[in-house]
């Protein structure tokens, strides 16, 4: 018998074998038991987690003659074996290379022909964002009202490219990436069932690697295994992968600061004869820098370095990565650039201007400036203009503010308001407009007005746009304080290179999930969106604000109003 991979071998066949997934698992099964079987379902999610596999699962589910018995397929009957053995009326369409209007035709001339063996023909198609706008309205009316035996199972990795019409007609479910310990514990049942020797530490390198999908993870097992005979080690991970080390990121980055210019050529140079992309390295160090600094605003933790220069750091990374663009020799680009880089004081690198800044550089005459230090616990510390933080008497009053465009930002139920229109009105084809956009906003990095409002929107990602509304998502609520604070200039600068007036809210990725999520149960409930009015949608920042917001960073000890 031929060799058959180890994904397509160990991928699930009944609803036990599904790791992860529980909630839309239990949805599936319950749904089955009682006999509440939709026309139409709608998987979204990562590519590699299972969707086409619980798909296949639950046509099978649907047409076992034992199901009841033990709330999953039997494996046994008639039926069963018919799907394992690629069933006729189990049609797996691949929406990516059968687009058009015509496909979507022919298949509703067949969809009134009864199953040759089974009780339901399930239609399973895959990547249906990928389908024609001509082609989904072709499949609106049959997916709305298909014939009793038909059974509808779309899968996607583009939710929000799905049309809404398509989406109210299916029942929708969010699959999510698979967990770290779920894929070690996955990887392991799967080594030891085929005798492979493979380290611990390299198993948890794959699972860490594979971003949660766990095709990806046992194809990368499959690979190493195919490599060497041996005991597989984290050498031969780093082999096949051409991959730099994550100690090797951690020196580069020290390096740098340390200015050890024999030691950065030395490791530039190492990366350049093992073949490795410096684009994927830049963007590992980029990823780094910026775990940094969310773990400095999110976790409270302490930081390598000045917090000013690691922002800048990450930010002359982006302007690295976009010089690699257009060059045929990237060693000497990065050569080059590193050593200029770590030439330059700090001054010379930020720049004399605060457009070209770091979001923690402010404008004295814009924003109280709050100066921070680490201080030795054993010392004993004076309240002196060096080390406390100080705020001016006298801060523009609100009206000047809103009448100058100047530090606003916005309230929680404005913040929910506008999530609200977002969803409301939002449009794949203007989302498609803006994030081709997006891909530039380095060229307004050195723009003496919006410069800085580019630089802080350049670290979120548009996930959803409307006529006038869009969500951004980013990594840290310090990116959200800074965005908000400037949020008439941001928007503002939106409104020139989108072309049209817009009202931003920025959320976490992972408070987005949970509007993901809450979205697509409101439309499974047939809840529909409305425009919703703002009120008092701007909120100045005033004194009292920055003197509390000082206060509770650094303590009423070590800030002194004047």
């Amino acid at each position: 018998m031929a060799y058959q991979a180890l994904y397509r071998k160990y991928r699930p066949h009944c609803f036990d074998d599904f790791i992860d997934q529980n909630s839309v698992k239990q949805i599936l099964i319950n749904s089955l038991k009682n006999q509440k079987i939709s026309h139409a379902y709608l998987f979204s999610g990562p590519r590699g987690i299972g969707k086409t596999s619980m798909a296949k699962i639950f046509a099978k589910a649907v047409n076992c003659l034992n199901f009841d018995e033990n709330n999953d397929v039997c494996e046994k009957c008639d039926n069963c074996l018919e799907c394992d053995n690629k069933s006729v009326d189990i049609i797996e369409i691949d929406a990516a290379s059968n687009n058009g209007v015509d496909q979507i035709r022919e298949l509703k001339n067949k969809i009134n022909i009864v199953p040759s063996k089974l009780k339901y023909k399930v239609y399973i198609v895959d990547e249906v964002h990928m389908l024609s706008n001509s082609a989904f309205n072709a499949l609106l009316k049959t997916l709305e009202e298909p014939p009793s035996h038909v059974i509808f199972i779309l899968a996607t990795t583009e939710f929000y490219e799905v049309p809404e019409t398509i989406v109210s007609r299916c029942q929708c479910f969010s699959f999510s990436r698979i967990s770290l310990n779920s894929l070690k514990n996955r990887l392991s049942y799967i080594a030891e069932k085929e005798n492979i020797k493979i380290k611990e530490e390299v198993i948890q390198e794959i699972a860490v690697y594979s971003n949660g999908g766990l095709r990806d993870a046992i194809g990368m097992l499959d690979k190493l295994n195919s490599f060497t005979s041996n005991e597989i080690t984290m050498d031969d991970f780093k082999n096949i992968n051409s991959l730099i080390s994550y100690e090797d990121i951690v020196n580069f980055y020290n390096y740098i600061f340390e200015k050890k210019y024999n030691e950065v050529l030395e490791l530039i140079n190492k990366i350049d004869s093992s073949g490795y992309d410096f684009k994927n390295f830049i963007e590992r160090l980029m990823t780094y820098v910026r775990d940094l600094i969310v773990d400095y605003y999110v976790e409270d933790k302490k930081i390598n370095y000045e917090l000013k220069d690691n922002i800048n750091l990450v930010f002359s990374l982006n302007e690295l990565l976009n010089k690699l663009k257009d060059t045929v020799n990237p060693l000497i680009i990065v050569q080059i650039y590193i050593l200029n880089y770590m030439n330059k004081s700090n001054e010379e690198v930020l720049g004399n201007n605060q457009n070209t800044s770091s979001i923690s550089n402010i404008n004295q005459q814009e924003q109280p400036k709050i100066i921070s230090r680490e201080i030795n616990s054993s010392q004993k510390v004076e309240k002196t203009p060096e080390n406390s933080a100080k705020l001016p008497k006298n801060s523009p009053k609100p009206d000047e503010n809103i009448k100058n465009g100047n530090k606003m930002t916005i309230n929680k139920v404005t913040e929910g308001i506008r999530i609200n229109n977002a969803l409301a009105t939002a449009d794949i084809n203007i989302k498609k407009q803006v994030v081709s956009k997006w891909e530039n906003l380095s060229d307004s990095f050195m723009d003496e007005k919006y410069g800085k409002v580019a630089q802080l929107l350049s670290d979120t990602t548009p996930m959803v746009v409307g006529n006038e509304y869009m969500i951004l998502t980013c990594l840290s609520s310090g990116l959200i304080d800074n965005i908000y604070y400037n949020l008439v200039q941001t928007e503002d600068f939106l409104n020139n290179i989108i072309g049209n007036n817009v009202k931003i809210v920025v959320v976490l990725d992972n408070e987005f999930n949970t509007i993901k999520n809450k979205y697509i149960e409101d439309k499974k409930n047939n809840i529909i969106y409305q425009v919703q009015k703002e009120s008092e949608s701007l909120v100045s920042i005033t004194e009292d604000n920055l003197i509390n917001k000082a206060l509770n960073i650094f303590g009423s000890e070590y800030v002194e109003i004047e």
